[in-house]
């Protein structure tokens, strides 16, 4: 969930400029696992207007501004820059992720017939999903997908990778 904290200095404060800068920033949550707060501060200094944005989420602060002679430009461009950022911090935390082991499971005996195992599922895009997938030997690699907002699995027959997104019926 992403919360927003508008300022606005030098210039009448407008729903229809909230609206567009949430819409817009809106769609970084989606490389956050937990709650981001965004603090847009919309400026006007002369002929310049000017967009600040601090995002606070996982830990992580990012920090832009942008000024353009238009608000909605200014935004833009910060939106870009966020992205960029984002994008670069994901990045990084991928490649300092430890590889996560399959066999990180608990064994439960409840009868005979079935065998109870748990299993910590991680958030994992596809592709990052696919990737540790491919390095391992195992047969079924379950994960939540970001991508879908799902719980998803991997499963490996001969020499076929078969990707089950579960769907209600």
């Amino acid at each position: 969930m992403m919360e927003f904290n508008f300022t606005f200095k030098g210039m009448d404060s407008s729903p229809a400029i909230a609206q567009y800068a949430e819409k817009k920033l809106s769609r970084l949550e989606r490389y956050f696992y937990g709650p981001v707060q965004a603090q847009i501060v919309l400026k006007r200094e002369k002929f310049r207007e000017i967009a600040e944005i601090v995002l606070n989420g996982d830990g992580e602060t990012l920090v832009v501004k942008e000024e353009t002679d238009d608000i909605y430009s200014s935004i833009d461009f910060a939106y870009e820059s966020l992205e960029k950022q984002v994008k670069r911090l994901k990045e990084k935390r991928q490649e300092h992720r430890p590889p996560r082991v399959q066999g990180q499971t608990t064994l439960t005996e409840t009868s005979e017939e079935v065998l109870v195992s748990k299993i910590e599922v991680v958030p994992l895009s596809t592709q990052e999903a696919l990737n540790l997938f491919k390095k391992g030997n195992d047969k079924i690699y379950l994960f939540f997908n970001t991508d879908e907002d799902k719980i998803c699995c991997f499963y490996r027959e001969n020499n076929k990778i078969f990707l089950y997104i579960p769907e209600m019926s």
